[in-house]
């Protein structure tokens, strides 16, 4: 069973992820 902490973290790293592949793509789009 995943505790509460591990579960933001992995939320934390999902977000970041998320954040580098928008501004990645926008960077290659331009």
């Amino acid at each position: 069973m995943l505790s509460d902490n591990q579960i933001f973290i992995a939320l934390l790293l999902a977000l970041v992820n998320g954040i580098f592949a928008v501004r990645l793509g926008l960077s290659l789009y331009r």
